[in-house]
């Protein structure tokens, strides 16, 4: 199962999280040529950022918007600001750590005390959708308040629930995308959807299995 992911643009690669394990890879959309560049290897060996906090695994990264190399990685019920330097291990903690539901009050009111799967929401500056068990919940996390929610995936992702994503796992948009096309990841299954503010999103892919699409992740 994959947790959790971070697209570093600059770098052109992706760090992908399954338990307390990560790998660094390199793929392109629409392409099967994804390819490990580095690991598997143990966080504890390579994240000293995490392992100054005490964060063992990560459940999901949201991207820090305007700062390229920055996400808050959420672990159980804290999360922290950290910036990746790609290819070396001097990742550091510039925010946090902070306990989820005293930083972001607007988490608190939506009754999510850790946090499944988060991303960005398309052209839409600050906002996150954040994803807990079968609800989510559309903040903007700049000013910490509720856009809209909190609501069931049934209602609101109808689409993706019907296709046997009663939760999200993982939300990663696809590198380079303008019109939000986002890979979401449940078990041992991903897919490919279209991603619009206010609207309903459309399935442009899948669902597949994991195993038979991205060979770089057979050890998640």
């Amino acid at each position: 199962m994959v947790d959790a992911a971070y697209y570093h643009a600059g770098y052109g690669q992706t760090y992908f999280f399954s338990g307390r394990r990560y790998a660094r890879v390199k793929f392109r959309p629409n392409h099967d040529d994804d390819e490990v560049t580095f690991g598997p290897a143990k966080i504890t060996s390579y994240w000293p950022s995490l392992v100054s906090i005490g964060f063992g695994t990560v459940d999901t990264i949201l991207p820090v918007e305007g700062s390229p190399d920055e996400g808050y990685y959420f672990f159980g019920a804290r999360f922290a600001r950290i910036r990746l330097v790609p290819e070396t291990n001097n990742d550091t903690v510039t925010d946090g750590p902070w306990v989820i539901t005293q930083k972001l009050t607007s988490l608190a009111t939506a009754g999510f005390d850790t946090v499944d799967a988060a991303m960005p929401v398309p052209g839409k500056s600050g906002e996150a959708y954040i994803f807990r068990g079968t609800n989510y919940v559309r903040i903007n996390i700049n000013t910490d308040k509720i856009v809209y929610g909190p609501s069931s995936l049934k209602s609101a992702w109808s689409n993706i629930t019907n296709a046997g994503f009663d939760s999200i796992d993982l939300a990663l948009p696809v590198p380079g995308s303008t019109n939000g096309d986002t890979y979401f990841f449940k078990g041992d299954k991903y897919l490919k959807a279209r991603v619009v503010a206010g609207a309903a999103e459309t399935i442009t892919y899948g669902p597949k299995p994991i195993a038979d699409h991205w060979k770089s992740l057979d050890w998640a």
